[in-house]
Parts: C-alpha cells; structure tokens; sequence
C-alpha cells in the first residue's frame, strides 16, 4: 500500500483534495503577502504565468492564498504545486486541487493548503497552476506597487522563466523561523551557578540556544552540565541534559558566553522553564553573570529546590526557539483488504487517506514526533520505503533510521522505492527510552516474508504490542520514543 505509487492514485485523489486539510491547525504565521486589488475586483493574469517567494522566512510551507475569476463562469478544478529553487525543483508535499465555482467579475480567494511541509529557511519556493474548467482561470496581480521577495513569471518553464513584474496579490503562511525570545545583556561579576534561573510565560513551543556569561576566580577546565526542566525544578527534563567542557581564564576579563543547544526540544508554551548549572570535573567556583538591564519573567532565586524558592532578581541571558514547534501527529491505519498496518506524520497524506475511511481506517493510535528537519538535538529522521507489488514486494513499508536507510539505498535494490524521511523520533538504547522522552512505540512483524506479505505494527500500548504477539506476530521491542513535553 502506497500513497504515492498504489491504491490512491488508482483512486485519483487529486480531484477530492480540494479543502481536507482545512483541518490543520490555524496557527502558522503570515510569512510573506502582497496586497490583493481593493474590494473583491481582480486585475490579473492568466494562471499559467508562474510566480516565486524568494528569501522564504519560514522554515515550512502550510498554504498559499490568492484571488481567482474565470473567463466563464462555472465550476473549476484549479491544481497548485509548490517546488523548492525552481519551477521543475522538488515538489513539497503534494500538488493540492481546489474546486471552486467562479465568477467573472467577483474575485475569489483560494487557499491551497501543503500540509504544513518542512522548506529551508531563506530559500525560494515556485508555485505553478494548471485549471480544468470551462473558460480561462486569471488571478489578481494587485495594485501596481513593488513587493519584495515575490516574483511573477511569463510561465512555468524552467528553470525560473522570465520576470514579468515584481508584485500580486498573495497571502503566505507557514511555521516562522527560529525567533529570538530573550536579549538579556551580559553584566560583569555575578552568583554562584548553584543557584538557580527560571522563565516564565515562555512564548514559544521549543527551546533551541540557551546562553549565560560565566566567570571563575582562578583559571582552569571545568565540566560544567545545564539542565532544563518544565514547570519547576523538579519538573520533567526538556530535551537532552548539555554537557560541556570549557577552558576558563581567571577573573572578570576571563569571562566567556557560552551557548547551550537544546536543538528544539518541545516545551509548554507560556508554561516555566527552569536552569540548573552543575559542575562535574574541576573547580566548582563558578558564576554567572547578572543583566545591564531590565529584563522580563527572567529570575534569579536563592537555590533550586523542588518549588520555584525566594527570588533574588534576573540574570544575563538569550534564549531562542520556535513560536509553533510543527510537531508531527504520526497516524495508524488499518488497511482490511490487505490485513496491514500504515503509519503516516505527513498532514498532507493524512488528509488524503481520511477521505477514502473504507480502504484506510484508523485505528485510534497516534504518536507525537518532529519534521524530519530541523529535529530536536538527539533525535533522528525516520525514513520511508515502498515495497510495491508491481516490483515484487509486498505492498507495504518499511521504516528505519540514517543507518538503515543509507544501507538499503546503497543496495540498488528496485523492490524498495525511497519515499523521502517521513518524520523524526528520539530512539531507544537497549529497549529503554531516554528520561525526556519517556513514551515508547513497539514495532511488530506478522512473519509472512515467506509468502511475500510482510508488514509491521507499531504501538504505544502494552495492550496492543501483546495482542499482536498473541497473534504469532513478532514481538521486535521498543523502536521510536515520544517527547512528554509536546503540546
């Protein structure tokens, strides 16, 4: 079973994709727009001149809006694909269909909608159209005044065709790029690391780089270790515990800022995040430095007890990370003609397979992961093969981590077609899951490799990992771990 290469294409999707991923979460930023033609008029060209964004400032692609007549009126089916760099670069996600009735005076906004699909930060993005329908399809131009970063097309062809003029009417939206959220400028002198920091109303959904300023008193390495929790200093760890070690200067000109990555670790937003500084090898004598300045739900307290103890005031410190983490719901299906189990994190393709319930059913079993970029330090993008009948598998998938997927790419092999990384998990050591991320997925096998059928199942429950062991499946232990801390 393949969404790109099986059943869903003999289904022909493409023409009932129009508005199912109207369902996704309405929080993606406006990333990049220019103003439409005042009221709902429509001073435009025809669909098959081309456009661009340039120097994208997001790091996904969720919906793309702009405003359509016909030269007829009546009912059309408009389809627009999004490709990175030029108009023939990798497609995002999937082409996305509208069906609208139009109008031949009256403007209508279309939202196309790509499923919310990881793209470079600062890199350009295509779009062409094609429409099917009883007249000509135009889209709004706008007024004429200069927008950056946005380009019309004479067409479509490659690689970028030739600039017609330099704004239309679009809205963009996605997941903005990492965000600075405290500037808390370096002071001289200090306390003592062992008491502690906190934020509170953090407003963000990640934490990315932590930095403090540090002094020693006397020269020397130290190993010194941050930790960061949720709510209180007894709260649950985000991300992975960082470790470093560094090479001090004795003294106030000694003083160095050192950054902490948490590589996006999920976090609550407006929730507290806590600091604890240790110091496992060499002189524990070390300080961090207060703020120049005033500075915001950033405290300092007396030590780092179980409750958020007696403040003393804020500290020096800059914190970025992710207003909208683009954390990925990874869905279990159940496909009944073939007895076999589906996992998908792609919101695009989810949206495809709930609109055909008595081929792809599912199950009620979900789990929380990251896009397969810009992933959390410490977890590893899980990528995607096809086994296709038509080449002699057994129409299923199969999922693995870099190393296998470099290893059955390295093998040439034409039964298993790469469908790209599918979504990005913490993985276990030894069956055990990391403190930070707690919640374990078990993969099962049905064994049937012998007769060209194998498939997996993967589970989050006890229950069902032994349910399916007790229906001669095999049992392969704990595979992916899920973040507790993911909103």
């Amino acid at each position: 079973m393949s969404t790109s290469n099986g059943m869903l294409r003999g289904l022909a999707v493409a023409s009932v994709f129009a508005g199912v991923l109207a369902a996704l979460p309405a929080r993606a930023e406006l990333l990049a727009s220019c103003a439409f033609s005042s009221g709902t008029s429509v001073g435009g060209d025809r669909i098959d001149r081309g456009l661009y964004v340039s120097n994208y400032p997001g790091q996904s692609l969720r919906s793309i809006k702009l405003r359509h007549v016909g030269g007829v009126a009546g009912a059309y089916k408009i389809t627009m694909t999004a490709r990175l760099s030029t108009f023939v670069g990798t497609v995002i996600g999937e082409p996305y269909t509208a069906s609208v009735n139009l109008g031949t005076t009256v403007g209508t906004d279309v939202t196309y909608e790509f499923g919310d699909m990881p793209v470079p930060v600062g890199s350009r993005i295509t779009f062409a159209m094609t429409a099917t329908g009883p007249g000509t399809v135009f889209y709004d131009t706008g007024p004429d005044v200069s927008c950056s970063n946005v380009t019309e097309t004479e067409d479509a062809s490659a690689p970028l065709s030739s600039a017609r003029r330099d704004h239309m009417g679009y809205e963009v939206r996605g997941r903005a790029a990492t965000q600075s959220f405290y500037d808390c400028p370096f002071g001289t002198g200090g306390d003592h690391i062992s008491r502690g920091v906190y934020i509170t109303n953090f407003p963000g959904e990640t934490l990315r780089k932590v930095s403090f300023r540090y002094e020693t008193l006397t020269g020397g390495v130290r190993t010194m270790r941050l930790t960061a929790r949720q709510d209180g200093y007894g709260g649950s760890v985000v991300g992975v515990v960082q470790t470093k070690t560094i090479n001090f200067t004795g003294g106030a000109a000694g003083g160095q800022v050192i950054d902490w990555d948490f590589g996006g670790a999920f976090v609550r937003k407006n929730g507290t995040i806590t600091f604890t500084h240790e110091v496992t090898a060499g002189d524990g004598n070390v300080y961090h430095s207060p703020t120049t300045g005033a500075c915001s739900n950033v405290v300092e307290t007396e030590g780092t007890g179980g409750t958020l103890d007696t403040t003393r005031g804020t500290r020096g410190i800059k914190v970025t990370g992710d207003r909208e983490a683009g954390y990925r719901q990874v869905v279990e299906y159940f496909v009944p003609s073939l007895n076999h189990y589906f996992i998908s994190g792609r919101p695009n393709e989810q949206a495809l397979l709930d609109q055909f319930p008595a081929v792809y059913q599912r199950t009620g079993a979900t789990f929380l992961g990251f896009p397969s970029v810009e992933s959390p330090q410490g977890s590893v993008p899980i990528c995607r093969f096809y086994l296709p009948a038509s080449a002699g598998g057994p129409n299923s998938h199969f999922y693995g981590q870099p190393a296998d997927c470099n290893a059955i790419i390295a093998l040439s092999n034409p039964v298993f077609q790469f469908e790209g990384y599918d979504f990005a998990m913490y993985t276990p050591t030894s069956n055990v899951c990391p403190s930070y991320a707690p919640n374990k997925v078990y993969r099962s096998f049905n064994n049937r490799s012998t007769v060209n059928d194998g498939n997996h199942r993967y589970t989050t429950t006890v229950g069902n990992y032994n349910s399916m062991t007790a229906l001669g499946w095999v049992a392969e232990g704990a595979v992916f771990c899920s973040d507790t801390t993911a909103p």
